[in-house]
C-alpha cells in the first residue's frame, strides 16, 4: 500500500478520535478525513471502520441526529442536510461522490413565498446499499436493504429491496438477483 494513503488513513483515524472527544460517537477504526465539516449534537454516530472522505458535509442542527453504520463510506463532496430531522444510514453502505441528501428542503406547495415553505422528514438508508455518484435523496425517502441506485438518480419515496434504481425520479430498472420483471 502506498505510504501517502497510509498516512492519510492514520490522520483520518486520529481526527475521528478527536471528534469522539468532542461528543461524536465514533466506532473503532472510523476515519474522518481533513476537509470534512460536521455540525452535530448529541445522538450522532459514525460506526466502526466507516469513512467520511474529504469535502463531506453533514449538518445536523437544532436537535437533528445522524447515524452511519459500520463499514460504510461517503465519498468526497457529499452534502447531507439533516437539520432538525433524523438520518439513518445502515451497515456496509457505499455512497459515491457528490451525494446531495436532504432531510429538509424548500417546497412548492400552496400559496406564499417558496423560500418560506419547507418539507421536513427523516431519511433512512438500509444496509448493503450502493448509491452512485451525484445522486439526490429528498426528504422522507427510504432506501431499503440491498438496493443499488444509479448515478444522477433523484430518490423520492421508498425504494424496495433487491432492485437497481435509476432516473429522475428514480424507478426500478432491474432486479439485482437477475430475475426477469419489474414487479415488486
Amino acid at each position: 500500500m502506498l505510504l501517502g494513503y497510509r498516512l492519510d488513513a492514520l490522520r483520518a483515524r486520529v481526527r475521528a478520535r478527536w471528534l469522539g472527544m468532542l461528543g461524536l460517537a465514533v466506532g473503532a477504526g472510523a476515519q474522518v478525513h481533513p476537509g470534512v465539516r460536521l455540525r452535530h449534537g448529541e445522538g450522532c454516530a459514525i460506526g466502526e471502520r466507516s469513512i467520511l472522505y474529504r469535502g463531506v458535509q453533514i449538518l445536523a442542527t437544532a436537535g437533528g441526529r445522524f447515524r452511519i453504520g459500520r463499514d460504510s463510506h461517503l465519498a468526497p463532496g457529499g452534502y447531507l442536510l439533516v437539520g432538525a430531522q433524523q438520518l439513518l444510514i445502515g451497515d456496509d453502505v457505499a455512497i459515491g461522490p457528490g451525494l446531495m441528501l436532504f432531510c429538509e428542503s424548500n417546497d412548492v406547495q400552496g400559496a406564499g413565498l417558496f423560500r418560506q415553505q419547507y418539507r421536513r422528514a427523516e431519511v433512512r438508508i438500509g444496509s448493503n446499499v450502493f448509491i452512485g455518484a451525484r445522486v439526490t435523496v429528498l426528504p422522507g425517502s427510504v432506501i431499503e436493504d440491498r438496493v443499488a441506485v444509479a448515478a444522477h438518480a433523484v430518490v423520492s419515496g421508498r425504494l424496495a429491496s433487491g432492485w437497481l434504481y435509476g432516473g429522475a425520479p428514480a424507478r426500478a430498472l432491474r432486479r439485482l438477483d437477475g430475475a426477469e420483471g419489474l414487479s415488486a
